[in-house]
């Protein structure tokens, strides 16, 4: 079995940074904000959302065909039948957003920089870049929803507003990526192994490039100066 590359650890530690020091997740903890910053939430992250199942199946359809756990865990992330957008779309409602609010939805300066970057890691760079943005998506939607959800399910449970059938509809998305899913960890690692030098301590350009992007959308302060990533392309 491969091991994880020596740079997981450190891009873990900085997506927890980020979760620790985004207003959103302090906004999330004060009853009165909650609602309000639930909305804007979902509506910085649908245009991201929206075009994910088509970056990560730019992806799965470049790598290699002796990549197996890579064409097993982007297939499932592909989301070709559009499950996981819907279930993001269920949030969305649950929070007050209709489905014409996210039709209309134009992408604010920082989530068109993070939509652009994802899609040319993905689209236009090699099979490499565009898994290692996709990673990078992936566990900080896992630490997203971790720290988020805890203060979603505190607030409705309160204060009565739902029934438990609409708050298990309306969370579905953030308890489904809050989840452990050790088959996906399986074929994540392997895929990660079957990429050359993944294993070194430096976070790969491409998912430096994303999570940058990522903590500007979350309104994180400024990192320290940390040294600049080198392109495994």
């Amino acid at each position: 079995m491969a091991q994880l590359p020596g740079w997981m650890p450190i891009l873990l530690d900085r997506i927890q940074w980020g979760c620790s020091t985004s207003p959103w997740f302090v906004n999330l903890a004060d009853e009165s904000k909650i609602h309000d910053t639930g909305r804007s939430i979902c509506l910085d992250l649908w245009p991201f959302i929206r075009d994910l199942p088509t970056n990560i199946a730019f992806v799965r359809d470049a790598v290699p065909e002796h990549m197996t756990a890579a064409k097993n865990l982007l297939g499932q992330l592909s989301d070709d039948e559009r499950h996981y957008q819907r279930l993001f779309v269920q949030q969305c409602n649950f929070a007050g957003v209709t489905d014409e609010e996210l039709g209309r939805v134009q992408p604010t300066v920082d989530s068109a920089e993070l939509c652009d970057t994802m899609r040319r890691m993905c689209r236009e760079s090699t099979y490499r870049d565009g898994v290692y943005a996709i990673v990078a998506a992936e566990f900080s939607a896992t630490l997203y929803s971790r720290a988020a959800l805890p203060g979603y399910e505190k607030y409705f449970e309160r204060s009565g507003a739902k029934t438990k059938e609409q708050m298990d509809e309306g969370l579905e998305w953030l308890r489904l990526h809050a989840k452990t899913h050790t088959r996906h960890a399986i074929w994540m690692k392997r895929m990660l192994g079957d990429i050359e030098d993944s294993c070194g301590d430096e976070i790969p350009y491409a998912a430096e490039m994303l999570l940058n992007d990522l903590l500007k959308l979350w309104k994180c302060p400024t990192e320290d100066q940390k040294s600049p990533a080198t392109s495994l392309s």
